[in-house]
């Protein structure tokens, strides 16, 4: 993102000048894109007659502290593939700030949406936007409340600038964007390459972005939200997530697909096909994960819908899992309860997305209680957390227990500190197939389990619910400290259902 100064502050001015007009984002951006060095000072802007008007400069997409994401440094705002849907859903729109990305939306709007009302509350956009009757620059909120009461009435869409992740729920209701996600909507079907010559008639959504640290539960939620989104928007998914290099848990970066590696693909036309047809939208990789279509699957797709469409077990998968679940469930033991432990990544002070599970102790006295509230007659134990396995065994519950054999983290082990736990697979060379195999084998046991209880809302419990149908007799879900994340859950207290 480039944003507009008046002042140099602490960053030296370049030696380089541009002459202020409509395209100088694009100048400036192709000049911060083939010099780097550039990028840590300002461009000078001048008008004709050479006077200083205001400075360029470069800043990275942030997203939080620990977190950036790629620019845009390739796109144009008269791209034939743009998406508008977004942008459909306003009448007035609202930028709080302006620079580069808001500058490009807003011509956007004015290009396609005449008719439609546009708001700074910036004075530095009387630099680039000449007042008409559909665009004001306005010192205040207030300003459009007092001035401009026809619009209130109006759907109104706010677009900030700001750098922390704030998206939430309420954000998709009450229309309030950044304009990172906004930019990420109009253009993120224009990365499009053409194989051949097949399919001239089908447009596909090739789903091939880095798992880096993500986990099993991960790599299911997120492909079905561009699964969904993809279909949604008239393309055809289509999953291959064989990137090269990526140093995930699952095939350590060796070029497998590790979709396949589990489940079935998602559409009938081969993966081999696809890459020889005419019309494919790559996927833009972590930049996916801001684009407000996506983040609405992540608020509000229907998850039990979406794996009971999308989700099926390979062959060797279905196989392992049967077999598990015979050999660990008792004959005709119909009552059991499924118990989530949450455990491994919230010990990491990087885990701001990762909620923290209710206290061990306090969950096993809880556990106590459900256990025999609900009649059940064993536990099925699932957790990676030695600590949480090793409070359970030492109760009164232990001969109630059935668990999985596998090798479980210590946190209290130093060379386990402030580690994910898909980096200590990957450190330790853990076999990612097998590990993960047994994993969907705990999934699958956990949805036929009578009953359900979790120590926190997690990937598991999601998982276990949904492959269930949610057809569990009772389903408790302590929702966890949230202060950390960035998105979801944002009370403590627990949720229950179907008691």
């Amino acid at each position: 993102m480039i944003t507009v100064h008046k002042e140099l502050g602490d960053y030296g001015k370049n030696e380089l000048e541009l002459t202020h007009g409509k395209d100088v984002f694009d100048e400036a951006r192709r000049i911060f894109y083939e010099n780097e060095n550039a990028r840590e000072k300002m461009i000078t802007v001048q008008d004709e007659n050479q006077e200083m008007l205001y400075y360029l400069k470069y800043d990275c997409n942030q997203v939080d502290p620990l977190i950036y994401v790629d620019d845009y440094w390739n796109y144009s705002i008269y791209d034939e593939h743009i998406d508008y849907e977004l942008l459909d859903r306003g009448q007035v729109y609202i930028f709080l700030e302006l620079e580069e990305y808001t500058y490009q939306i807003a011509r956007i709007i004015q290009m396609h949406y005449p008719d439609k009302d546009i708001f700074f509350v910036d004075k530095k956009a009387a630099l680039f936007f000449c007042e008409s009757d559909r665009l004001h620059i306005v010192s205040s909120i207030n300003e459009i409340y007092n001035c401009y009461r026809s619009c209130i009435s109006k759907t109104m869409m706010t677009i900030d600038s700001k750098r922390e992740f704030l998206h939430n729920e309420m954000r998709f209701i009450i229309k309030r964007y950044r304009s990172l996600s906004v930019m990420t909507s109009l253009f993120w079907k224009c990365d499009r390459m053409s194989f051949g010559n097949k399919n001239p008639d089908k447009t596909f959504f090739l789903i091939k972005n880095t798992l880096d640290v993500g986990g099993m539960a991960d790599l299911i939620k997120y492909t079905l939200y561009r699964v969904t989104m993809a279909e949604e928007k008239g393309l055809i998914p289509i999953i291959d997530l064989s990137v090269k290099g990526d140093n995930n848990q699952y095939n350590n970066g060796d070029g497998t697909n590790a979709w396949t590696m589990f489940f079935e693909q998602i559409t009938d036309i081969p993966l081999e096909e696809v890459y020889k047809s005419k019309n494919v939208v790559i996927s833009r990789d972590k930049m996916d994960i801001f684009n407000p279509y996506i983040l609405e699957q992540h608020y509000f797709m229907d998850l039990q819908q979406a794996c009971k469409k999308y989700l099926k077990f390979n062959e060797q998968v279905t196989s392992y899992v049967n077999k598990m679940y015979c050999e660990k469930i008792p004959d005709n033991k119909k009552k059991i309860l499924g118990v989530i432990g949450r455990g491994t990544d919230y010990h990491s002070n990087r885990a701001m997305w990762t909620c923290e599970p209710l206290e061990t102790e306090a969950f096993l006295e809880e556990v106590d209680m459900a256990f025999k509230e609900w009649n059940c007659e064993y536990i099925f134990l699932a957790t990676e957390d030695e600590n949480v396995y090793r409070a359970f065994m030492e109760s009164n519950l232990r001969d109630k227990i059935i668990s999985v054999d596998q090798e479980r983290i210590d946190y209290n082990d130093a060379k386990y500190k402030n580690l994910w736990l898909a980096e200590i697979k990957v450190r330790d060379k853990t076999n990612g197939y097998s590990d993960n195999l047994r994993y969907l084998g705990i999934l699958w046991i956990l949805s036929k389990c009578s009953s359900l209880i979790s120590s926190v809302s997690c990937g598991a419990s999601k998982l276990a619910i949904a492959f269930n149908a949610g057809k569990h007799e009772n389903v408790k879900i302590f929702s966890g400290d949230a202060s950390r994340i960035f998105w979801g859950w944002k009370n403590g207290g627990s949720a229950e259902w179907g008691k």
